[in-house]
């Protein structure tokens, strides 16, 4: 028995550890963490996913960038500290700082390759939109990527029905925004968007935006963000006729919380409005919210309202568009 244990602890020299309350040890890697929990690859039950605040003691050997509640960054390795839920960062300038478990925000490694840095969803299901009064299915994909100074996220979504046969595609979404920190708090922005909503006869839209936001609020269990500067877009209708380039002043606002106790809750929800230069007045608002709950595992139920408004659209479309979407999601 004694040698089984010296193998065992001998194994672990090079290997991140996580001791959990109820005293079950994971060996492996850190993938990540976000939004309140921990991902491990271990070397017994693979991939597992542990919410930051069953941790009694943490162990991470490769450097990360780490990101606090209190809007704080550090570069460096972590180990366990004398107090229980609490650990030790040790920078990569030689300081130690003692952080609460909890309060560790975001961990991306700074040594790990591509895909362990990759965190994401994908989901599908059916929904009810104000467009259509037939069953509808739905596909959507986050997947986000961090370096140790830019953010990438990637956002896909669309709503499609059939009717007698035919393929509707009524409602399409892809963004992809890229952030840059110039602080702990402040950072640049950009982002690719297109766009599809034939309810508002918006054949397609191409939207670019370059611009700056602040980490308005981050705190144990919730994040809010804004972000504005200037878009140029470029619209065709569903009758055709193409706008030319449009100029806009966006305001967005992105909101996340989690909860990982009765219930397991995450939401996350995106308000964009956009103020145009080119058309005297012409306001449009988009706004996305996911609910999801956790099932089993990695998968999640999905409830996500969205609302689309143009005062202005191109046209003979509604001005207001609205949709429940649910779907069954998988997690990586």
């Amino acid at each position: 028995m004694f040698c089984i244990l010296c193998f065992k602890a001998s194994g672990q020299v090079d290997k991140d550890t996580i001791v959990l309350y109820n005293g079950q040890i994971l060996i492996g890697e850190i993938q990540l963490a976000n939004y309140g929990a921990i991902s491990i690859d271990d070397i017994d039950l693979k991939l597992v996913n542990i919410k930051m605040f069953k941790i009694k003691k943490l162990i991470i050997h490769e450097r990360f960038k780490i990101e606090t509640i209190d809007k704080k960054y550090y570069y460096g390795s972590m180990n366990t500290s004398d107090r229980e839920g609490w650990v030790d960062i040790h920078t990569v300038d030689g300081q130690t700082i003692p952080v609460h478990i909890t309060h560790i925000y975001l961990l991306i490694s700074l040594e790990a390759g591509f895909f362990r840095r990759l965190d994401g969803n994908i989901a599908a299901g059916f929904s009810f939109t104000k467009s259509s009064t037939i069953g509808q299915v739905n596909f959507s994909a986050n997947v986000q990527f961090a370096t140790e100074s830019f953010d990438y996220g990637l956002s896909l979504s669309s709503i499609a029905s059939i009717d007698s046969g035919k393929l509707s595609r009524d409602n399409e979404n892809a963004v992809f925004l890229t952030t840059y920190d110039l602080t702990t708090t402040w950072f640049l922005a950009t982002s690719a968007q297109y766009q599809r909503n034939l309810e508002l006869s918006i054949a397609r839209r191409y939207l670019f935006m370059l611009g700056g936001g602040k980490k308005l609020v981050i705190e144990k269990n919730w994040r809010l963000t804004a972000i504005t500067g200037m878009t140029i877009s470029q619209e065709k209708s569903t009758q055709n006729v193409n706008s030319g380039l449009l100029f806009e002043i966006p305001i967005i606002f992105q909101f996340n919380f989690y909860k990982f106790q009765h219930p397991d809750i995450t939401i996350s929800s995106s308000q964009s409005g956009y103020v145009s230069l080119s058309q005297q007045g012409r306001i449009r608002w988009d706004g996305n919210t996911s609910f999801s709950w956790q099932l089993i595992r990695f998968f999640y139920l999905n409830v996500s309202p969205y609302t689309n408004f143009d005062n202005q659209p191109p046209g003979n479309g509604s001005k207001f568009d609205y949709g429940i979407v649910l779907g069954l999601s998988y997690k990586f």
